[in-house]
């Protein structure tokens, strides 16, 4: 294949990956505002439903967490994969050192990722609250817990 070739599919992975990069920043968001509206909606309507219902309505903000989660752990791999394979294409056809992913900038980023690693822990800790925001309201709005408080005598 030609040199041109492999700098027009350079450029368009480039293309793909600030493309996959906002959609990661994009669902992140979206992440934050479907989990936190999905837990005010479940607080304030529970008691709505009929008996034994609700009780799935605890869990739904921990399934879209962790849905939009698998989603972001797919759009970084994608990203991971053409960033390598960008990688590849400037050690074979560019100069040492100069590249977009073989800058040395680039690099010392790629070091030290604490912006990357703080995000995947804002992301892994929201569904953490989701689960715990459900385990509380299960444990809080159940009939099973008054049976076994008032079979211990508490």
């Amino acid at each position: 294949m030609s040199e041109a070739f492999h700098i027009a599919e350079y450029t368009k992975l480039k293309e793909e990956i600030l493309l996959k990069m906002k959609q990661v920043d994009d669902s992140f968001r979206f992440m934050l505002i479907a989990v936190a509206a999905t837990m005010t909606w479940v607080v304030s309507n529970y008691k709505t439903f009929n008996d034994g219902m609700y009780v799935i309505l605890f869990f739904v903000p921990l399934f879209i967490s962790v849905s939009f989660t698998l989603y972001i752990v797919g759009l970084n791999k994608s990203v991971l994969w053409r960033t390598a394979y960008i990688r590849e294409l400037e050690r074979r056809y560019g100069d040492d050192s100069h590249g977009w992913e073989s800058s040395p900038q680039h690099q010392r980023f790629a070091k030290h990722r604490t912006s990357y690693a703080t995000a995947r822990g804002l992301i892994y800790s929201l569904n953490v609250i989701a689960l715990m925001f459900a385990g509380y309201m299960l444990i809080e709005n159940t009939t099973v817990v008054e049976q076994v408080r008032a079979l211990s005598g508490i």
